[in-house]
């Protein structure tokens, strides 16, 4: 039985967040996560575990469900907004974990704008490949460790400089000339999904570029 190592995003339900605040939000979170438990003693073995293959799903919680988990908090101007856990078994997600929905909200009017800080990572993507807003959360966390691992040691001034301001995104949606354009910059890293939902394996979801 399949049983992969997950870092889960538990995201409240009752903020609306554009797609790109939340991109935004998952990049951010899933770096910070890394960055502050990966070589912690009590996570270092199961991060080594995930990185061969870095699922990541995005729950939704009350605000109260919110403050039961531990992990990264990122807040937006609604208050604490998502938390990123280290990664761990789904089958030994704790129970109140267990028990949370899937965030496959779509894009909600009255959403809360990303803030525009920079400098900012710049995730690229494509009109339709993103279905939901969680879906486009878990494409932009790999996308911004996949930048942080592989541009980072490239651009280091500009990835200290990204990181100091708790590592902000922004977005841009491209049509398929673009994104050859964007695909074929050597600055790129761009995410090729397993296929496990919504789309089809290989799908290439997400582009990022250093920040600037």
């Amino acid at each position: 039985m399949d049983d992969p190592w997950v870092m889960y995003y538990v995201v409240r339900k009752d903020v609306p967040l554009t797609v790109e605040h939340a991109m935004a939000l998952a990049g951010a979170a899933a770096v910070r996560c890394r960055d502050r438990f990966a070589d912690d003693p009590d996570h270092r073995e199961a991060f080594a575990a995930w990185h061969e293959r870095p699922r990541k799903v995005a729950l939704r919680a009350s605000a109260g469900e919110l403050e039961r988990f531990g992990g990264v908090l990122l807040e937006t101007e609604a208050g604490p907004t998502l938390r990123a856990l280290p990664p761990c078994r789904r089958s030994s997600a704790p129970e109140h974990l267990a028990a949370l929905r899937p965030y496959t909200d779509p894009p909600r009017k009255g959403a809360l704008e990303a803030p525009g800080a920079r400098p900012a990572l710049r995730f690229v993507t494509r009109e339709g490949v993103l279905r939901t807003t969680g879906k486009a959360m878990a494409q932009a966390g790999h996308a911004a460790l996949l930048a942080a691992e592989e541009l980072a040691p490239r651009h280091p001034e500009a990835f200290a400089a990204w990181r100091a301001a708790g590592c902000p995104a922004v977005l841009e949606v491209v049509d398929a000339e673009r994104w050859e354009a964007v695909r074929a910059d050597p600055d790129a890293v761009v995410v090729a999904d397993a296929g496990l939902t919504q789309v089809a394996p290989g799908t290439e979801t997400v582009a990022a570029l250093p920040p600037r």
